[in-house]
């Protein structure tokens, strides 16, 4: 039997969030950025936004995974595995160290659906920004429920580098400061028994925002050029033990396609960035 979750469509919350000094040069230094963090009332680069407007609730209040607990804000779903599976961003304007910024999450679809790898539940949510009653930015991103076996995925063609690469890697320090900046309690990404042992997963879980936004300060280095818009999603994890690499191309006057490959040259994350016209 489908579960009915049409209770859950529409449900909204909204968050008042500090866009503070302190934690966006720990932002800054965490991705090992180059030069000064910004100073206040400087802007920030765009998918800081994953430090803003996360729910948090006590500790009776969060389920085994580490995620606030299933069947308040987000469904009941009873399959084992949660992913950020993707999300799509337009940026009206920068948000800047200091400002309070309004976030609201909107439930705008779940969806139900039997595929290859089994049973999927998909949730979508919408998220605004807003700064002084201004809206900065909006989001829509899709989270993923499944029992599926994360080893089990067969290895596909290996893919070839775009015209830009950058090598990357990540390590459990990084992974767990992420976490802790975007308040993301997800254990995959910073307890490595859980990660293996209950989720199955061969080692730590590189999260989806972090490297989606690594992908888009990628889009903006090496076009030179500020983001207007962005969406990504995710075809399979990346981990800790491992490299990967970023690559991309320019894909028209405005725009440009990204991916991330894993060491075993298989497709990881796909992206496409649109720039604001010169």
């Amino acid at each position: 039997m489908i579960p009915d979750y049409n209770s859950w469509f529409g449900k909204k919350e909204v968050y008042t969030d500090q866009l503070t000094e302190v934690n966006s040069s720990r932002m800054h230094h965490t991705l090992n950025l180059s030069g000064k963090p910004p100073s206040f009332g400087e802007p920030v680069f765009p998918l800081v936004l994953f430090m803003l407007g996360e729910p948090s609730v006590p500790p009776d209040q969060v389920g085994i995974d580490g995620h606030p607990s299933r069947g308040k804000f987000m469904p009941p779903v009873g399959l084992k595995r949660r992913m950020f599976a993707g999300g799509e961003y337009e940026f009206h304007q920068p948000l800047k160290v200091g400002d309070e910024v309004s976030v609201s999450w909107e439930t705008t679809d779940i969806t139900h659906k039997n595929g290859n790898s089994g049973e999927l539940v998909f949730v979508n949510i919408r998220r605004e920004f807003g700064v002084k009653g201004t809206l900065c930015i909006t989001e829509n991103r899709k989270i993923v429920y499944t029992d599926s076996d994360p080893k089990a995925r067969p290895l596909a063609d290996p893919e070839e580098p775009s015209e830009w690469v950058e090598e990357m890697q990540t390590n459990t320090i990084q992974l767990f400061r992420y976490s802790a900046l975007t308040f993301n309690g997800h254990r995959v990404h910073y307890d490595r028994p859980y990660a293996t042992e209950v989720e199955g997963y061969p080692g730590l879980v590189v999260h989806g925002p972090l490297l989606a936004t690594w992908l888009s300060l990628f889009a903006e280095n090496k076009s030179g050029r500020k983001l207007k818009k962005f969406r990504f999603s995710g075809k399979r994890p990346v981990f800790d033990l491992h490299n990967f690499t970023l690559t991309g191309e320019n894909s028209g006057e405005n725009t440009v396609k990204l991916r991330v490959i894993d060491h075993q040259f298989q497709l990881a994350v796909t992206a496409e960035a649109e720039f604001f016209p010169l």
